[in-house]
C-alpha cells in the first residue's frame, strides 16, 4: 500500500507541473478568487482507509500584495482497508496564503486549520486538523486561474498525518485583462525667443559715375558675416547668429523633454524598450548639470487603492534607480513619486483607457543660457 501511495504522489506532481507550465501574463491583484477542483487524499496507515478522491470548493480574498485568506469545503468517500464498508468525509478549512511573487506565475505556501467529519453506518467521528501546504497559481488574461498544491494534514486528536494533492480551476474577480501598451516618447520641444525683424533697405540708384579705383576685398576670417576690421569676437562658430560686433547673440530659452514609460501589467521590471526611453532623458540631463527630473508613477483604478499606490511607487522607483545606476546620475537630481490611480489621462471604463493610465512619466525642465543658432 505504501508503495502504491508513493507512485500516485509522483504522478500527481508530474501532472501539476505540466498543467502550470504554460499561460499568459496576469494583471493587477484581483478582489476575490473562486475555485472548483478535485483532490486526492492519502490517509495515514493507522486510519485503515484507502486513498480517496474529493470534490473541492474554495474561495480566496487578497489582503495585501503577498497575503490572502482562504476557505475550502471538501467532500469525499473512502473505502475501509478490510473491505467492511466505506466512510463519508466532509472537511471545512480556513487558513492563509503567502505568495512569493506578484507575477502571473505565483508560488505560495499555505497554513491553516480544518474541521473534519468521518461517518459510516456504525459511528460518526469529528476531529480538528492543522495543515501546511505549498503550490503555485497561474493567471491567464481571460481571468481564469489554475491552482495546484500539495498538503500535509496533522490530526490534533489522533496523532496521525494525512497527505493530499489538490488541483483547481478558478476565476479572478475585479482583475484587469488589457495588454500593456508602449507609447513613443514625445519629441523634444524647444521654444525660442523671436529675433527682431530685419529692416528692408531700399537702395536708390544714382546717376552713372566714372568707375572708381578698385578697393581691396574685405576679409571675414570666421565667416560670420562681419569683416575682420569690425569683428570684436574673432573665431565665432559660423552657425551662430551674431550682432554688429561679430559676437554671438545670447537668448534665454526654456527647454523641456517628457518621458513616457509603459510596464507589463502587475510588474515593475525595466524592459529593453524602457531603457531606450529612459536613456533619452539621461542624455539630456547629462548635458546640463542644473537640471532635475521627477519620475511620476500611475496605475488604473482596478484593484485596491493601497495596492495600486504601492505598485505605482515601485515602478517610479525602478525608473529612478535605472537613471542612477545605469546612467550614473546624481541621486539628488532624481525624485520618484507613486500616485496610484490619481490623475487619470483616459477613461478607466475601457481597456484602452486603463492601459493608458498605467504609466510612468518623467519630466525634466531647465532654463539655460546659450548662443542662438541661425
Amino acid at each position: 500500500m505504501k508503495k502504491d501511495n508513493t507512485m500516485k504522489k509522483s504522478i500527481l506532481l508530474a501532472c501539476l507541473s505540466s498543467t502550470l507550465s504554460t499561460g499568459l501574463i496576469a494583471d493587477e491583484m484581483p478582489d476575490f478568487e473562486a475555485y472548483l477542483g478535485a483532490a486526492k487524499y492519502f490517509f495515514d496507515d493507522d486510519r485503515n482507509l484507502d486513498d480517496a478522491n474529493s470534490l473541492e470548493l474554495g474561495a480566496e480574498i487578497p489582503m495585501t500584495e503577498a497575503l490572502s485568506l482562504e476557505a475550502w469545503f471538501s467532500n469525499f468517500d473512502a473505502d475501509v482497508d478490510n473491505g467492511s464498508g466505506d466512510v463519508d468525509g466532509t472537511k471545512y478549512s480556513l487558513g492563509g496564503l503567502y505568495h512569493f511573487s506578484d507575477d502571473s506565475l505565483r508560488p505560495f505556501m499555505s497554513l491553516g486549520v480544518s474541521h473534519q467529519e468521518l461517518e459510516n453506518s456504525n459511528k460518526k467521528h469529528d476531529e480538528a486538523l492543522g495543515y501546511i501546504g505549498g503550490g503555485v497559481k497561474k493567471y491567464f488574461d481571460n481571468n481564469i486561474v489554475l491552482r495546484g498544491e500539495l498538503l500535509a494534514m496533522n490530526s490534533f486528536d489522533n496523532e496521525v498525518t494525512d497527505l493530499g494533492a489538490r488541483i483547481a480551476i478558478g476565476y479572478a474577480f475585479g482583475r484587469s485583462t488589457s495588454k500593456p501598451v508602449m507609447e513613443e516618447a514625445p519629441v523634444k520641444k524647444i521654444v525660442k525667443e523671436q529675433s527682431a525683424p530685419v529692416k528692408e533697405i531700399v537702395v536708390v540708384k544714382a546717376a552713372p559715375q566714372p568707375a572708381p579705383k578698385p578697393m581691396p576685398k574685405p576679409v571675414d576670417s570666421d565667416n560670420d558675416g562681419i569683416i575682420d576690421s569690425l569683428d570684436q569676437c574673432q573665431g565665432t562658430n559660423k552657425a551662430f547668429k551674431v550682432d554688429e560686433k561679430g559676437c554671438p547673440v545670447m537668448l534665454t530659452e526654456t527647454v523641456s523633454i517628457d518621458m513616457n514609460v509603459k510596464f507589463p501589467t502587475n510588474s515593475a521590471i525595466i524592459t529593453d524598450d524602457n531603457l531606450v526611453e529612459i536613456k533619452k532623458v539621461a542624455d539630456f540631463m547629462q548635458q546640463f548639470d542644473k537640471t532635475a527630473v521627477t519620475v511620476e508613477g500611475y496605475s488604473d483604478d482596478r484593484g485596491r487603492d493601497a495596492y495600486n499606490k504601492s505598485l505605482s511607487q515601485k515602478r517610479a522607483d525602478a525608473v529612478r534607480m535605472t537613471l542612477i545606476n545605469s546612467f550614473k546620475l546624481d541621486p539628488k537630481r532624481v525624485t520618484a513619486i507613486g500616485y496610484g490611480e490619481e490623475n487619470p489621462i483616459a477613461d478607466n471604463n475601457t481597456a484602452e483607457g486603463r492601459a493608458a493610465n498605467r504609466r510612468v512619466v518623467g519630466v525634466v525642465k531647465s532654463t539655460i543660457q546659450k548662443a542662438a543658432v541661425k
